[in-house]
């Protein structure tokens, strides 16, 4: 068993994603599917069962109700017989010793009419008398009998003797009614109304069989019912079906089975099946009910049940396969995309960038994750390629710039006192302006440098463009004195400044001033510039395109991407500049870099 599992284990985690989603996916539910299925069985059977034993509960106790009502009006219709005051004037006369035949023909139309009328306040039921053979009436066949023609009743004897008390139910009778040559089959019951010198009259109430038949039919609730009437001989008296010989032969071999006056009883008969069996005795009659339910019945209407729901599972279980199925190839599909660009990316293929259409699931943040990731590291390759670009090309600039400063330094100092010498005022500040902006901007090789050398290297800057411009230009500077001696990056505000000027007063004519503003603010733990100016503003897409494309010119030095790229490369990718600006207004440019002394600039190790 062990071994087994093992081998399924391996053969699952050999299968494809989609194999193993399908799986999972259909099999739970499919699990699901025929458990809910076995139980809605087992369930509505049941249920099934009780509704039958109810039902057939129902129609039982009716059929016994309608039995009873026949046996109490039967003894009613003969009570009123008995007690009829007419019938009993007739008989008390002697009726049955006269000899004449004027004489019993006068009789008969009395007796005749007495019956008749109680005949007519009874439909249901046929009333007759049995008289002595030798009366000529005897044999009518309407409401007189002849007494030879009774019934073989085995208790005769107590019965001819209980005079005015007993009555007797007779079993299902072939009678002949009027000059029919059929007869028609009836249960009677018979009652002595008159017994003198040896001579009786017998009352005789009786109901077709059909009657009792109808009733009995009406109490079978399934196909295969079955329900007989005997008496209390153990005679049959009448079946739901006269011609179900399979049930009748049941009936004959089993006429006494246990009593159940409120329940049901399950009994197996031979190799002839299982039945639920209820019997009950009619009072007042002898007469007992008894009923069989087939349980083949409930096998039979369980079973439609069960091929109902068998044929839910074989609809269901492809429809879960498929559905599953469809499910495992939407996920897996973009799963596979993934992999095959890993695979690409892999193979140094960089040109796999597709777009991907975005989903918010766990996947779709994967797919747009590794979009990002792939796009930064293409980014950071790009960079690195051309910084080494730059690298090589500051180290051939280094190469040709072997000259010592102090050389430029000397010569800016010899130009400046031969100015002097001469009276010209203006090239004495041009050079000592100069001086200081490449003082500041070589910096002994160093790229720290104190906020306040970085804001004088932007005053000698524009000391020296305003010779360039007639004095157009104005710089004010607002600063936190607190910040002055904290150290900063070098060269990252003069580009700014001169991007102002150029892209301002330089570029269109029609300017004719350049107002320029330097804030310099402590924001909790960082230090911000805030360069504004005057100048004629930019569009939104320009804002964009300034950061993303490099704006150094053999004329304008470092460009903003430079500056972005240097402060997020010693500071990290939370610092940095942006843009604020507005058309025919201006620009904002916000530097934003980490507050700290010259010293802990200097150890960050650039």
């Amino acid at each position: 068993m062990k071994t087994r599992t093992i081998i399924s284990k391996a053969w699952f985690r050999h299968r494809s994603m989609r194999t193993k989603m399908t799986m999972s996916y259909a099999i739970p539910l499919l699990a699901i599917a025929l458990v809910l299925s076995i139980i809605s069985y087992k369930i509505i059977s049941l249920q099934y069962a009780r509704q039958i034993v109810y039902s057939a509960n129902q129609s039982y106790e009716q059929a016994i109700s309608y039995l009873e009502n026949h046996v109490q009006n039967m003894n009613y219709v003969q009570l009123l017989m008995g007690s009829n005051k007419q019938l009993n004037e007739v008989l008390r006369e002697g009726v049955f010793e006269l000899e004449e035949s004027a004489d019993q023909y006068r009789e008969y139309w009395k007796l005749d009419e007495i019956i008749i009328s109680i005949d007519l306040s009874n439909g249901l039921y046929n009333c007759a008398l049995y008289v002595p053979d030798t009366l000529i009436y005897a044999n009518n066949n309407y409401h007189f009998y002849p007494i030879s023609q009774l019934p073989d009743i085995q208790e005769w004897d107590y019965f001819s003797s209980a005079m005015g008390g007993a009555v007797y139910f007779t079993d299902a009778q072939d009678v002949l009614v009027g000059n029919s040559a059929k007869p028609v089959k009836q249960v009677a019951l018979l009652k002595t109304i008159y017994d003198r010198n040896g001579i009786q009259c017998i009352a005789r109430v009786s109901v077709a069989v059909q009657e009792l038949e109808n009733i009995l039919k009406n109490s079978d609730i399934t196909k295969k019912g079955f329900s007989y009437l005997i008496n209390n001989r153990e005679e049959i008296i009448v079946t739901s079906n006269q011609e179900d010989t399979h049930y009748i032969q049941i009936a004959e071999d089993n006429k006494t089975f246990p009593e159940g006056k409120e329940e049901w009883k399950d009994i197996k008969y031979g190799n002839k099946g299982e039945y639920l069996v209820r019997r009950q005795t009619i009072e007042g009659a002898g007469w007992t009910l008894v009923s069989l339910i087939d349980k083949e019945d409930f096998y039979q209407e369980s079973n439609v049940v069960l091929q109902v729901f068998a044929m839910f599972v074989l609809v269901i279980f492809p429809a879960v396969v498929l559905i599953s199925y469809n499910l495992a190839r939407y996920y897996t599909k973009r799963l596979t995309f993934l992999s095959s660009q890993m695979t690409q990316l892999q193979n140094g293929d960089w040109s796999i960038m597709e777009k991907v259409e975005e989903e918010s699931d766990e996947i779709g943040q994967l797919l747009s994750q590794f979009t990002y990731m792939t796009q930064e590291l293409r980014n950071l390759m790009i960079r690195q390629y051309k910084l080494g670009q730059n690298v090589k090309s500051a180290e051939l600039k280094a190469l040709q710039a072997q000259i010592n400063p102090h050389f430029l330094y000397n010569t800016l100092d010899l130009i400046n006192w031969e100015a002097r010498d001469h009276g010209a005022d203006e090239i004495v500040t041009i050079v000592q302006s100069l001086a200081k902006f490449y003082r500041i901007s070589l910096n002994k090789g160093r790229q720290m440098v104190k906020i306040a050398d970085e804001l004088e290297h932007v005053r000698a800057y524009v000391k020296i463009e305003n010779y360039h411009f007639e004095g157009a230009i104005t710089l004010d500077l607002k600063v936190d004195e607190r910040v002055l001696e904290q150290g900063c990056i070098n060269i990252i505000l003069q580009p700014l400044v001169e991007n102002a000027i150029m892209h301002g007063i330089a570029k269109d004519s029609s300017i004719k001033s350049c107002h320029i503003i330097i804030e310099v603010i402590e924001d909790n733990q960082d230090i911000v510039f805030l360069i504004r100016d005057n100048g004629p503003g930019m569009t939104k897409e320009e804002m964009e395109q300034i950061l993303q494309k490099n704006t150094y010119t053999a004329a304008h030095g470092y460009g903003a991407q430079n500056i972005n790229f240097r402060i997020k490369l010693y500071y990290g990718e939370q610092y940095g500049i942006s843009y604020e600006s507005e058309v025919g207004v201006g620009t904002c440019v916000t530097v934003r870099i980490p507050g700290m002394s010259l010293e802990e600039a200097e150890q960050l190790g650039i």
